[in-house]
């Protein structure tokens, strides 16, 4: 590990900053510098890419060594990685959709999720996602109440511009070691892709949002990936 060793984590869009606070004193209590970067003041931004990679330039007091981001998150990873400028760097997706350069969120779907995520758009804003969902299930996944209530609180509802920006073709981030952890089987198949990519590829059967829940069993599989 580094001396200085500093992890940047970054939430997907659709959630807020609370999705770490589970692990974030994990990692500091295994020596980790960790940073959060926050997402939600940044959606109205005329260009969110540009935005999120502006915040992650600032957020962080030097460069980070990793740069970890869940679900969403993991589109906007390439440009953080370039803006960040580490001159090593590890990039972690964490149960998270790959890159889609030339192309925006919308239009990297298939048809059929496509049509199901204009479904959830009322007056250009996609509802907030834990409306996409049955109570029940999140209940399930998240089952301590207090818990599931930090977690879900106030989580944005996002202006289709944000869905619908093409994302630029990523400049320096290819001398960056790129790692895949999953944690749900729903991203299997984003795991196998990333595997056929070139990625380190760690998985787990646990649940999308098994950071809130296991945090300790998540830092271990996370930090057992960054292994030389």
């Amino acid at each position: 590990m580094p001396a200085d060793p500093t992890m940047l984590l970054v939430h997907s869009p659709l959630l807020t900053s609370a999705t770490w606070d589970a692990l974030r004193p994990h990692l500091e209590a295994a020596g980790w510098r960790v940073a959060v970067l926050d997402l939600r003041p940044l959606v109205e931004a005329p260009s969110f890419h540009t935005a999120v990679c502006a915040a992650a330039r600032h957020v962080t007091h030097g460069a980070p060594t990793v740069v970890v981001g869940h679900s969403r998150a993991g589109a906007y990873l390439p440009g953080i990685a370039d803006a960040v400028g580490s001159d090593r760097l590890d990039v972690v997706f964490m149960d998270a959709r790959l890159p889609h350069p030339g192309t925006s969120w919308f239009g990297s779907l298939p048809p059929d999720r496509a049509t199901w995520l204009r479904e959830r758009v009322v007056s250009g804003r996609l509802r907030s996602w834990d409306t996409w969902f049955p109570t029940a299930s999140l209940a399930d996944v998240v089952p301590d109440p207090d818990q599931r209530r930090r977690v879900l609180h106030d989580l944005p509802e996002l202006p289709w511009k944000v869905v619908s920006e093409v994302l630029p073709t990523p400049g320096a981030w290819d001398s960056a070691r790129r790692v895949y952890l999953r944690l749900s089987a729903a991203y299997r198949s984003t795991a196998e892709q990333a595997e056929e990519r070139g990625y380190r590829v760690r998985s787990v059967d646990a649940h999308h949002l098994a950071m809130v829940t296991q945090p300790a069993m998540v830092m271990d599989q996370l930090l057992s990936a960054l292994q030389p």
